[in-house]
């Protein structure tokens, strides 16, 4: 997983690193819970479960408040209630059903990745751990381990089955994140258990051949393929649960090497670790390349190895933390981290003062080429950050063709100055000024600079929205869908007053590992061209830009950032988007001469 979370194109079934531990884990679980049977007659439950809490819950609730910690210094205050959900579905291990209950918007797309994505596999480990001793003891009392055998057949079946039903192409995220569509693997592991326990054997040669299979799968499964919802991940997880079974019975001698055994012990720490650094590695943006995975590689091995020997391995072994104590002192700690996880994220996510400065700053529109007497074409662009991250190109562009170049664009803003607003209807923090700042920018742009030419692009109408009397309108309903049209109507009209131009861009797709960085399922990130509810307003903006009869037109940059339904991190060799969204100057120089001759294709002008 952490070569695969690098974005290494030559282990595109990196993911499938989740199932392999899926089936150990339920391999070993099963062991446990069945030998202690055989030997006892019982199951300590209590047991159990205080060796579960002691190896896993330390290092889970100290992940979890580093991530608070730093989020509180550098996440956006609109994305903090976010960051505070993730923390605490993450503590009670329901982070998948958090995962599949929770859409995400587009304004998700200009904030950073959560760094607690990763837990999903984490909760459906633990909720394994809570319900599956349980089973198997009622089981084993009842039928014995034939029957435990037939039960984990049934249910992993039954599994598989619902994973395949559940798999929807436009959102996998069901099928992918559920507990009950991925226990099957977790099962499969059980039923090696019982087959070991019953003196089944495998020998070297099928062993082998086994670890080939699953290397294999790892060099070549892509991860977007519909094949591992229907059979491929059972597959896969029996050919994993083989290659268990075998060496457990001739372990290899690599695997029995002190270097690869203390990997091994620290390996619930460097999962734990490895994507919140590498959010934190790439928001911090300093470092690119073997550089970058360098420090993400040795910062995940550095926080691992010290949360392993100061934290997890003094709990462990601490002779005062058993029993009473450990009952009382786990609640307690959970308490600790839940109440400094709200604390601090409802204080930090509080909405600053608007301040008459900062509607006065962003009220001004930024000349980057001043008209003159020579002047042959005024051209500007409004709307938001993406369209601010073409303006070095932009303004190359004008001073090499004699032009003007003024920028109004509004970032965290609609072109038509749309008030986003949460669930609840309180306004996000970071967009709370749009209604007042961009008809003002806009205005004051029309009324300084006169352009002929105005580009556009704004990718906010279809998120949540305060409508016209002040109810939230949800998005991809028709009253949301009215709004925004009469809204775009005003402003186009604003726009074209003084004689300018209006040329839209058409909202440009995030890229694949920026989807899969935001939780999408990586068959969706596979898709990101294509979007249903982007498409609809693309078709309610084109509609209302026909009543302007030519004033207002539309183009598209999706084929330069996409190959059909793809949108990659890199095309023809060059990385135009390294957040997924945003041009840098380099590849705003190389897209804007093709920009610019779309924009004259469609407007006949210079």
């Amino acid at each position: 997983m952490l070569v695969y979370h690098l974005g290494a194109p030559w282990l595109p079934g990196g993911f499938l690193g989740v199932d392999l531990f899926f089936v150990l884990s339920g391999f070993l679980i099963t062991t446990l819970l069945v030998e202690e049977w055989r030997a006892r007659g019982r199951v300590d439950l209590g047991r159990f479960w205080l060796r579960r809490v002691r190896r896993l819950l330390p290092a889970a609730l100290l992940v979890v408040t580093a991530v608070m910690a730093v989020g509180w210094r550098t996440v956006d205050p609109s994305q903090l209630g976010t960051l505070r959900a993730d923390g605490l579905w993450t503590i009670f291990y329901g982070a998948n059903w958090h995962l599949i209950g929770s859409g995400q918007s587009y304004f998700d797309a200009f904030a950073a990745p959560s760094p607690l994505r990763h837990a999903w596999s984490l909760a459906i480990e633990e909720q394994f751990y809570l319900v599956w001793p349980l089973l198997t003891l009622l089981v084993l009392r009842k039928l014995g381990v034939r029957g435990l055998g037939l039960v984990i057949a049934v249910l992993a079946t039954t599994s598989a089955v619902l994973m395949a039903v559940r798999y929807h192409a436009d959102d996998p995220s069901r099928a992918y994140y559920g507990t009950d569509t991925r226990v099957h693997e977790l099962l499969i592991g059980a039923g090696a258990a019982i087959l070991r326990l019953r003196a089944v054997r495998f020998g070297r040669g099928v062993t082998a051949a086994a670890g080939l299979a699953v290397i294999g799968a790892f060099v070549l499964m892509p991860d977007e393929w519909v094949g591992f919802y229907r059979g491929g991940a059972v597959v896969f997880a029996l050919v994993a649960a083989v290659l268990v079974l075998g060496t457990t019975d001739h372990p290899a001698g690599l695997l029995t090497r002190a270097p690869v055994v203390w990997i091994g012990r620290l390996s619930y720490g460097i999962y734990l670790w490895h994507w919140p650094v590498y959010c934190w590695v790439d928001d911090a943006g300093t470092t690119t390349g073997a550089v970058e995975a360098g420090v993400k590689l040795g910062s995940t091995l550095a926080l691992a190895t010290a949360s392993y020997y100061l934290v997890e391995q003094p709990i462990r072994r601490g002779t005062g933390l058993t029993g009473p104590r450990i009952a009382f002192a786990a609640p307690t700690a959970i308490a600790a981290v839940v109440g400094v996880t709200l604390a601090g994220t409802a204080a930090a996510t509080a909405p600053a003062p608007i301040e008459p400065s900062d509607v006065r700053t962003l009220s001004t529109p930024t000349t980057y080429v001043a008209a003159d007497a020579t002047t042959r074409l005024r051209v500007a662009t409004v709307g938001d950050s993406v369209t601010r991250s073409l303006a070095p190109g932009l303004a190359e562009a004008a001073k090499e063709r004699n032009w003007s170049y003024t920028d109004a664009s509004v970032s965290s803003c609609s072109v038509e100055g749309l008030l986003m607003v949460e669930a609840d209807g309180s306004p996000w923090s970071t967009g709370a000024i749009c209604p007042e700042v961009v008809p003002t920018v806009q205005q004051r742009l029309l009324d300084e600079h006169r352009p002929d030419v105005i580009l556009v692009h704004s990718r906010w109408e279809t998120y949540r929205v305060r409508g016209a009397d002040g109810d939230p309108l949800d998005a991809n309903t028709d009253a949301h869908k009215a709004f925004v049209a009469e809204q775009l109507r005003v402003t186009m009209t604003r726009l074209t007053s003084g004689g300018a131009r209006v040329v839209w861009i058409d909202t440009t797709p995030m890229s694949e590992s920026l989807c899969r960085r935001l939780g999408h399922s990586d068959s969706a990130c596979a898709r990101t061209a294509t979007d249903a509810v982007v498409d609809s307003y693309t078709a309610l903006r084109e509609n209302v830009a026909e009543e302007f009869g030519g004033r207002v037109t539309a183009l598209s940059l999706n084929d330069l950032l996409c190959d059909g339904e793809r949108c990659p991190d890199t095309v023809d060799g060059k990385t135009p988007r390294p957040d997924g969204l945003h041009f840098t100057v380099e590849s705003a120089g190389w897209i804007v001469p093709e920009l610019l001759r779309r924009v004259a294709s469609v407007t006949k002008l210079p």
